[in-house]
């Protein structure tokens, strides 16, 4: 009975010495060191081109249409009809007013005419003197009549003038508004023009964070059923949302390939930009804690392992981005990191870097 005691101790005493033994066997991991680089990001965006400079052309007066003289894509030369509205009231006016300075340049004639004559008797000493200021006041009224009539002139031609819309400027035809027959209130917008010359490419980016890093950046772009490419920098980034939730970011186009760009074609634009440094681990070393996602560390010193907390700041294929709760050259475990616990003992297996 007493030898069964010892033989059972004994045994007993190799299987605990055993598995201590094997306990603190340091288990082969992949050992990952922690480094620091910038995550290049590729950016793909649809937009079109578009005029750099564009606005909208309305009459200062109103009126019914009897002309629109031009369509969408025409270029149209400074100075050149671009629509006009019925002139048979300007004009009727524009006569009015000329007649009216008719009548006043010869109204003023005899105004002056009388004030010479009385003038004249009051110097030869037959007339009064007050005819002469009779006379002097006729001639001031007059003078006033005229210009006042004068005034009215410039008014009515500037009335003819407005019935019809001229470029300013060399310009394309970008949108038609309005169409002949149609009563144009002043001010209403009958097309949309844009200066010939620079074009850019507008795209339409998700509101996302970020988006204002691409200011200076050139995007390459790609027209629609294209296999041309060429470089446009990124001159603003809108503040604003547009009216379907879209950030609009505008690339001006080279000056000289302007002019070969159709405003309205469909463009491809893609910029490649580096983050700000972050940390890199192996897609493995990742585990979780009820705190959030968290990592295994290794001391290099005992080569035993510990928990630690991290932030991810985005996830690759090969690798977590990690933006806290790390610092560079710290060695941490990847392959292997599923039978890790508190101080368990590891070295450097296949894999390790």
């Amino acid at each position: 009975m007493i030898k069964t005691l010892h033989a059972a101790l004994a045994v007993g005493l190799v299987v605990a010495t055993a598995a201590s033994a094997i306990a603190e066997t340091a288990l082969p991991v992949q050992i990952a060191t922690v480094t620091t680089r910038s995550l290049p990001r590729e950016h793909v965006l649809i937009g079109s081109i578009e005029a750099q400079n564009s606005y909208p052309a309305g009459f200062r007066t109103g009126g019914r249409i009897v002309e629109i003289a031009v369509e969408v894509g025409d270029r149209v030369a400074r100075g050149e009809l671009i629509a006009r509205v019925d002139p048979a009231q300007a004009n009727a006016s524009l006569s009015a007013a000329e007649a009216s300075l008719a009548a006043a340049e010869a109204a003023l004639v005899q105004a002056e005419q009388a004030r010479d004559r009385a003038a004249n008797l009051v110097e030869r000493g037959v007339g009064t003197q007050s005819t002469l200021d009779e006379a002097e006041e006729a001639l001031t009224s007059a003078i006033s009549s005229r210009d006042q009539a004068s005034a009215q002139l410039a008014r009515a031609r500037q009335a003819v003038e407005d019935t019809e819309i001229r470029a300013i400027e060399d310009v394309i035809v970008i949108e038609r508004l309005a169409d002949v027959g149609e009563v144009a209130t002043a001010g209403t917008a009958v097309v949309t023009l844009a200066s010939q010359g620079k074009r850019e490419a507008v795209f339409y980016a998700p509101d996302v964070g970020g988006l204002s890093s691409f200011v200076g950046h050139s995007f390459t772009v790609s027209p629609r059923d294209s296999d041309e490419e060429f470089k446009a920098r990124v001159r603003e980034v809108s503040p604003v949302l547009t009216d379907s939730g879209t950030v609009e970011v505008r690339a001006e186009i080279p000056d000289e390939l302007a002019e070969a760009m159709v405003i309205g074609a469909s463009v491809t634009g893609s910029v490649t930009i580096a983050s700000m440094p972050i940390m890199r681990v192996p897609w493995n070393a990742l585990t979780a804690t009820a705190d959030g996602p968290a990592v295994w560390l290794v001391d290099p010193d005992t080569m035993r392992v510990s928990l630690a907390s991290v932030e991810v700041g985005a996830y690759a294929d090969v690798f977590v981005a990690v933006i806290g709760g790390l610092e560079e050259g710290d060695l941490v475990v990847g392959a292997g990191s599923q039978f890790m616990y508190e101080g368990r003992l590891v070295e450097a297996g296949e894999g390790s870097e």
